[in-house]
């Protein structure tokens, strides 16, 4: 089954992954399919960590700017 990594969300990605790794796991990955999964593993943890860096640094400018607003009502 072919997954569009980019379109998928953070939690089905995570869901995917898990499959992925329970299925190596438990050795029930076809040798003429470890690469693929392995691939596919490595693409959902790249995307999983940038939606992570977006995320953070999203949240970091929404507490920075809170903090500006705050500053500026005690003055």
């Amino acid at each position: 089954m072919d997954y569009d990594i980019e379109k998928m969300t953070y939690e089905e990605k995570d869901k995917r992954l898990n499959e992925i790794l329970q299925r190596l796991d438990q050795s029930e990955t076809p040798i003429d399919n470890i690469a693929d999964d392995a691939r596919e593993a490595a693409a959902l943890v790249k995307s999983m960590n940038e939606t992570l860096l977006k995320a953070r640094k999203e949240l970091t400018d929404v507490f920075t700017e809170l903090e500006r607003m705050r500053k500026e009502e005690q003055v």
